[in-house]
């Protein structure tokens, strides 16, 4: 947990660092594409800020209100988050309209260049080093803030891109297109965060191989196991919550019953590690079997 901790925290400076030298070139150059990344790359470090709150809060122990710790807190965030993407959208979209309409282009479009490419080659070493922590923890906050910043590097690429092409052409409008086309890009990448969150929050099942290998793992587990049904999961935050009902043989005592259930919940954990197992014992079948899971 120190890690992510840790992860966390730098992308929180790293993020007030891009946006300093960001707003800094865009006074210097008037240039929307830098200020629509300057914008994007301030909306980093808010979420990267309020994901070190989330962590915290996410890991407070449960009390006698909150019996399942306070992760779902993290579902709100999502929501929040989404906003402050479209509403920065719309402040783009005026501003890009408002440079096209006055006339006011880019100055000294060297600057910018420079800038954006010191704001890629940090990006880039941040991405590289949440993406090693996401591996190792496969933490979602992790994973949301490194979705982030990989969109940041692609828009500081096209960014860089669009200013050589006006350097070149002079054809100076790109620059107010090109940020407009920018924040659609941000838009639609922040969907699949979104949607993540969304699945977690409505409780979707884990992916079908997983279940696929749960349902194995039961079936060779021991031959006094005459059927097995009402198999669900779901996933909260780094969870992963499996519960289902096994019928045994009439005759199998508790104590053997208990350790074929021990058995099962061990190969389990070991292809799913942050997995929470609850297993109901039948001694028949009183399952409805359209409803079964097989």
């Amino acid at each position: 947990m120190q890690k992510i901790k840790k992860a966390i925290i730098l992308a929180n400076f790293t993020a007030i660092f891009l946006v300093i030298i960001k707003v800094i070139t865009w006074i210097l150059t008037w240039s929307l594409a830098v200020l629509s990344s300057a914008l994007d790359s301030l909306l980093d470090f808010w979420v990267s800020l309020f994901n070190l709150y989330i962590f915290k809060r996410s890991w407070t122990k449960q009390d006698e209100y909150y019996n399942y710790w306070h992760w779902k807190i993290q579902w709100i965030w999502a929501v929040l988050e989404w906003l402050i993407v479209w509403f920065s959208w719309v402040a783009l979209i005026y501003f890009s309209i408002e440079k096209i309409l006055s006339q006011k282009w880019i100055e000294k479009v060297n600057i910018s260049i420079y800038m954006m490419i010191v704001s890629v080659i940090i990006t880039w070493f941040l991405v590289y080093y949440l993406s090693n922590v996401a591996k190792e923890n496969n933490n979602l906050t992790i994973r949301a803030d490194m979705l982030h910043y990989k969109t940041d590097l692609r828009t500081n690429l096209g960014i860089i891109f669009s200013l050589i092409l006006i350097k070149i052409t002079w054809f100076e409008i790109l620059d107010a297109v090109i940020s407009i086309m920018i924040w659609f890009y941000i838009l639609f990448s922040s969907k699949s965060i979104i949607l993540e969150w969304f699945h977690m929050l409505m409780d979707r099942k884990i992916d079908d191989e997983l279940i696929k290998k749960i349902i194995k793992i039961i079936s060779i587990a021991d031959n006094r196991i005459t059927w097995y049904h009402f198999l669900k999961t779901r996933k909260s935050w780094d969870d992963v919550f499996i519960d289902f009902h096994l019928v045994f043989n009439k005759d199998i005592k508790l104590l053997d019953a208990h350790t074929v259930w021990d058995k099962i919940e061990f190969e389990i954990i070991k292809i799913i590690p942050n997995s929470i197992i609850s297993i109901h014992l039948d001694p028949f079948d009183d399952s409805n079997k359209d409803y079964c899971k097989v």
